[in-house]
């Protein structure tokens, strides 16, 4: 508490001497936000963002240049007869943007929180609680007054807030020199968090006030190089107003401030320029149709990859259960292009058919015959073809299928006819490693293997 006051004491004096030197025309620099803004209370999003700091160092109230200091402080106002702040606030305000959403973040040092305005009324006094006020001109063309374009955000430190937009056409009272309309139905989120408790003084330490305002609610298409003019302020009660009806008396206890050291708001030519900067990259533009887009995308990819995958499943089922060649008789053999063909009589008539379906592949080993085509050109059905390669061969069509053309690529290997790849290919195999794949596991050797094993043979033979 010590450091805060001596650090407040410091800052005063140096107003003093500098004549709030905190105000100025100086443009001031809202950066891009990549990472999303999560509008909580919490101040964790913020990290990357750099904070502005301003203080109240004011021993009087100031008044914006060219402008009266608010109705009630007439020319005949004795400013001794105001209430003193018990504390001396010190904010920082954090901006970014991105495509969407202008996003300003409060986090206020006060030492005593009050609330005890209610909303109520065409113009509540909610600025007489502590809490902040955002000023947006959003066409950066307002004058000393504000207009259509401008916009007021008054929130306090407990979540009450009031929107009001700019009206010249407004007559001016003695309570109003800023024309403005109250209660304007302008979409924005907001969240606030109180550091200690309200209206008792104790253990306070200030509040924070998260804002997320959709630049389409007031009129803007948010680019690189955007200009308006802001003015961020806090409001701040040090004393209860319990008791007290009226207006006047309440406003003397009652210390404002904004961040160019003024005490009175609401003039945009007293407000700061702005300027967003950063550049948005791809993934910033993914917003409503681009994302549906992406996501179409992404469920096409998705789709076709789990039909790839299912693919590869099925392929790797199929090399499970394609019979090992040293593991069948010489029955079966006969149906895989090698031996004798039994004589008619001796065959059954699931074996007769399984003759033809040999002849058939044998003699067109380069078309690429599935199991329907083949179960066609036999005159029977795919179930009963798939019947009868389970009795016989305890296997499926596909697989006999693979298996005749396997033990004829294997002969053509033999003979050095062709490398694995062009075997494969003359064999109607699209894919020369899926070839290898089923060749390894029919004859438990690779097809290079195979065919230097029998090209060591034939040397050993002609010696």
């Amino acid at each position: 508490m010590y450091r805060v006051l001596i650090l407040h004491t410091i800052l005063i004096i140096f107003a003093g001497s500098s004549s709030y030197a905190g105000r100025d025309s100086s443009l001031v620099i809202i950066p891009f936000n990549h990472v999303g803004i999560s509008v909580d209370g919490y101040l964790d999003d913020w990290k990357n963002i750099s904070p502005i700091i301003f203080s109240d160092t004011l021993q009087i109230m100031h008044n914006a240049p060219g402008h009266k200091l608010m109705s009630f402080y007439d020319d005949q106002y004795n400013y001794d007869l105001t209430w003193m702040p018990l504390s001396r606030n010190m904010i920082e305000v954090m901006l970014c943007w991105d495509l969407a959403t202008l996003y300003i973040a409060f986090n206020v040092s006060d030492q005593n929180l009050y609330s005890e305005i209610e909303i109520g009324g065409k113009y509540p006094d909610l600025h007489l609680n502590d809490g902040i006020e955002v000023y947006i001109d959003t066409r950066h063309d307002s004058d000393s007054m504000m207009d259509i374009n401008d916009y007021q955000f008054l929130i306090d430190l407990t979540g009450k807030s009031i929107v009001f937009r700019g009206d010249r056409e407004l007559v001016e009272t003695d309570t109003l020199v800023a024309p403005k309309k109250s209660g304007q139905n302008v979409y924005f989120q907001y969240k606030t968090r109180i550091l200690g408790t309200i209206n008792d003084t104790l253990d306070d330490t200030g509040f924070i006030v998260e804002m997320a305002i959709p630049f389409a609610a007031i009129g803007l298409k948010a680019e690189t190089g955007l200009k308006m003019r802001m003015d961020l302020c806090n409001n701040d009660i040090d004393y209860s107003l319990e008791g007290i009806d009226n207006y006047d008396e309440k406003a003397k206890r009652y210390w404002p401030f904004n961040w160019s050291g003024y005490s009175d708001f609401g003039y945009p030519d007293a407000w700061k320029q702005v300027v967003l900067s950063g550049v948005p990259d791809w993934s910033d533009k993914l917003s409503g149709r681009g994302i549906r887009r992406w996501l179409l995308i992404y469920m096409i990819v998705l789709v076709f990859s789990f039909f790839i995958i299912i693919i590869l499943l099925l392929r790797m089922g199929r090399l499970k259960k394609i019979p090992v060649r040293k593991e069948l008789n010489a029955s079966n053999m006969t149906f895989l292009g090698e031996g004798v063909f039994l004589e008619e009589p001796e065959m059954n008539p699931n074996q007769r058919i399984l003759k033809k379906a040999t002849k058939i592949l044998t003699s067109d080993y380069t078309e690429n015959i599935g199991s329907e085509r083949l179960s066609k050109e036999l005159g029977v059905s795919i179930r009963k073809l798939q019947r009868i390669t389970r009795e016989e061969m305890d296997t499926t069509p596909t697989n006999f299928i693979y298996m005749v053309k396997l033990n004829l690529a294997a002969d053509y290997l033999k003979k050095n006819l062709g490398n694995v790849s062009e075997t494969a290919y003359e064999f109607g195999f699209s894919d020369p490693g899926y070839f290898s794949k089923l060749f390894k596991k029919h004859f438990g050797m690779s097809p290079l293997e195979y065919q230097e094993k029998n090209d060591n043979s034939m040397e050993t033979g002609d010696q």
